[in-house]
């Protein structure tokens, strides 16, 4: 008995023309009535989808006897002692076998190790099915037969819709390059401890990567604080700010249209958004709107704010306050690095008429931003 033949068992299934299954599947699946048990197989010109309840898949508004049929069929089992990677490069492996008798290695390969769920929605890396073979492979087969693929990883991620994420953009505004797979929006929304986010993955990127940060920030207590937020974004700090650090008020500086739309979304999902004022356009010349307003400034950028430093000070109220200063920085430079923040930050204070009293209050690694490279933010008291 082969390896296939063993993953084999009798399952309920709906067959529907291919056309409508990537609809009907997501349908089934809000119904939770897809039989997860299974995988989805192609069945001459129709797909035959797993489903738990025969009768409640009747009763669906989709349904017409005269295009849809339930039966019985054999279909692969999914071995849920598996990882998600193994589940893939199985269920792959057995789909390909049906239409190819070549050595399927190189594409079994390139498969999806990793990858970041977003909801219902995972996004795979660039690499990721996108070398020679599979290039190949997509130009030799059908759009329908395409879609059966991306259905399999989905399937296998438990996820409705599928991307691909490609470089971000190396422009100002770090324009997300993510291709969809399996479906047509790209629209999100993320609970993040407490916090909402809103975006689309096809236009901005969201940084799952400072996710300690996000809550290390949103941990500090800021009530009646007015905060700046000079590199807002979709509000990656803005939000936890408002929300669980209990800002009174965020001045949000960013210059991406799009990412200034999912803060907007984002600040009413999570009801801040009379305690929020977007300051749209580049940052050096809307900061000079909120000079002498801040007990603290966050420069949430990499591989430098330094830039901005000064404009940072500016905005500190004359007594002073706190800037969170974002950088990059070797692993073995880190210390000489925060004492020229450090002395830095005193000498643009004396030189703007303040005390040049700097005190770097704490020191946090984020990160691993590249081999020897340290994502940091350094906390700093400036009068």
């Amino acid at each position: 008995m082969t390896e296939a033949t063993k993953q084999v068992d009798s399952a309920l299934v709906v067959l529907v023309d291919k056309s409508d299954a990537s609809t009907i599947r997501q349908s089934l699946t809000t119904m939770k009535l897809i039989d997860d048990n299974f995988v989805i197989k192609e069945v001459d010109s129709t797909i035959a989808i797993p489903i738990l309840d025969a009768e409640k898949v009747k009763k669906s508004t989709w349904f017409d006897n005269t295009k849809h049929e339930i039966n019985e069929l054999n279909l692969l089992i999914k071995n849920q002692k598996y990882t998600p990677a193994e589940q893939i490069s199985q269920d792959m492996t057995l789909y390909l076998k049906q239409y190819f008798d070549s050595d399927l290695s190189g594409l079994i390969a390139n498969l999806p190790q990793k990858w970041e769920l977003f909801g219902d929605l995972a996004i795979i890396p660039n690499s990721t099915m996108n070398n020679s073979q599979w290039q190949d492979l997509f130009e030799l087969i059908t759009q329908e037969q395409e879609q059966e693929i991306w259905q399999i990883i989905a399937q296998a991620l438990r996820v409705d819709r599928l991307a691909r994420q490609d470089k971000i953009a190396t422009d100002m505004m770090r324009t997300s390059q993510v291709k969809m797979l399996l479906g047509h929006s790209g629209e999100v929304e993320i609970n993040d401890f407490g916090v909402k986010f809103w975006l689309d993955v096809t236009k901005v990127m969201f940084s799952s990567g400072n996710v300690t940060e996000r809550h290390r920030i949103g941990n500090i207590d800021m009530s009646g604080e007015i905060i700046v937020d000079a590199f807002a974004g979709i509000g990656y700090y803005t939000l936890p700010m408002l929300v669980r650090s209990n800002a009174q008020h965020v001045y949000a500086c960013e210059i991406n249209p799009n990412s200034i739309q999912a803060l907007q979304n984002g600040a009413k999902l999570n009801n801040v958004e009379k305690r929020l004022t977007i300051l749209e356009g580049d940052n050096l010349s809307t900061m000079q709107q909120v000079y002498s307003l801040a007990d603290r400034v966050h420069l949430g950028i990499l591989p430098s704010s330094k830039k901005t430093w000064q404009s940072a000070i500016n905005c500190l109220k004359p007594s002073g306050g706190k800037l969170h200063i974002h950088m990059n920085v070797e692993e073995e430079k880190i210390e000489d690095f925060v004492t020229y923040c450090s002395d830095s930050i005193a000498k643009l204070a004396k030189q703007l008429g303040r005390e040049g009293i700097v005190s770097v209050e704490h020191v946090e690694k984020v990160k691993w931003y590249a081999p020897r490279i340290r994502h940091i933010v350094i906390d700093i008291s400036v009068k």
